[in-house]
């Protein structure tokens, strides 16, 4: 394996060698998948304060015309370490299935904010239930910004590589996979998303998990949680960041009522809708991999921006079906909150399938 020469340090006493490998780091339950993966090369750089592991240099041929980037997105309470063997897998997959495509591929990771090298509060890090009162505003800041941070490090990761990549994919683990949703959306240089036990529709996640957790100030209410929304634990500035990022939020949003994502959009809608779809997902492809026993992101609270969204981009019926849009929305029935073994092979099959420029989406359903 290869490694920088640096000694990288952070906070009074945390330090990092870029001799201990991250695939020395302990699997995540979430990723439960990825046992016995063979690891690949890695190599660390410190780009913009933010310090960035790229796997599979030494794996690239001297030819580097054409190298896609994969970038890792890790989960809550994790570090960017956690992504090491997904990185050696999907690299393993596209140097096997390649065949005669001369593109290669490099996988990239770092910490999330408040993560890793990067933590300043742990405690921002927990959920309401875990004595953190402003978890709805903590999460969504953590992974919006983490979003951002792909963007910049798309800019100036070329200048730290001796190529430039020529496409770039992101993917993340469930709060990665939140994060991965802001990427594809609001960076146009994302040509593609694999989204792992993520969610599109953060109000309504986060809602129903203020329910089940009995927050304050869901109870009381009939419906529980009918004033939450607007409430000290979910902050009207919160709910228009969401509006202005959030899927759900810059999309379902510009519909004239709440319940409107049941319905085909009126003409004025559409005509609202249309250049924000064809700035945010034109072209786009994108696999969305949930678990049906999952009770930390329930793909209940995906379903319904899901449903609408693959009802729009439908290439026979929907109203935004001409613009190459291609959403895979694949539901593993008896995985939990983790990147199952199931979801692994859809997930190779999938990446393999947009690196070799063939049409995504054989399945659309329960595995």
């Amino acid at each position: 394996m290869s490694a920088g020469s640096s000694t990288f340090t952070w906070g009074p006493n945390l330090t990092l060698s870029s001799d201990k490998s991250p695939f020395d780091s302990p699997l995540p339950s979430t990723h439960s998948g990825f046992k016995n993966t063979r690891p690949v090369s890695w190599k660390r750089f410190n780009i913009a304060g933010i310090l960035v592991t790229v796997y599979g240099l030494d794996e690239l041929p001297s030819n580097k015309d054409s190298v896609t980037c994969l970038w890792l997105l890790h989960g809550r309470g994790d570090t960017q370490d956690s992504m090491s063997f997904i990185a050696a897998a999907m690299i393993e997959a596209w140097t096997t299935n390649k065949q005669s495509s001369t593109k290669n591929l490099i996988c990239v990771s770092f910490d999330q904010r408040n993560h890793g090298s990067r933590m300043i509060d742990n405690r921002a890090n927990d959920s309401w239930n875990g004595g953190n009162p402003t978890h709805g505003q903590d999460m969504y800041a953590l992974f919006s910004g983490t979003a951002q941070d792909v963007s910049q490090l798309i800019t100036l990761l070329p200048s730290y590589l001796s190529f430039r990549p020529t496409d770039h994919i992101c993917s993340g683990v469930s709060l990665g996979g939140h994060a991965t949703w802001h990427a594809v959306l609001h960076d146009p240089r994302v040509s593609a998303a694999l989204i792992i036990i993520g969610c599109a529709d953060y109000t309504r996640l986060m809602k129903d998990r203020a329910i089940r957790g009995k927050l304050a100030s869901c109870t009381g209410t009939e419906p529980p949680g009918r004033d939450f929304l607007g409430s000290k634990d979910f902050p009207p500035s919160l709910l228009e960041a969401i509006r202005q990022r959030d899927p759900a939020g810059c999309l379902l949003g510009e519909l004239d009522e709440p319940q409107a994502h049941d319905r085909e959009p009126s003409e004025a809608e559409k005509a609202r809708l249309r250049p924000i779809m064809r700035e945010k997902l034109a072209g786009k492809k994108l696999l969305v991999l949930s678990g049906g026993k999952d009770r930390l992101v329930p793909y209940q609270q995906s379903e319904p921006f899901m449903a609408w969204l693959k009802r729009a981009v439908d290439k026979e019926s929907g109203w935004f079906g001409d613009c190459g849009t291609e959403v895979e929305d694949i539901l593993d029935p008896e995985a939990r909150h983790e990147f199952s073994v199931t979801m692994r092979a859809e997930a190779e099959r999938w990446l393999c399938e947009v690196m070799g420029g063939r049409r995504t989406g054989r399945r659309n359903s329960k595995i």
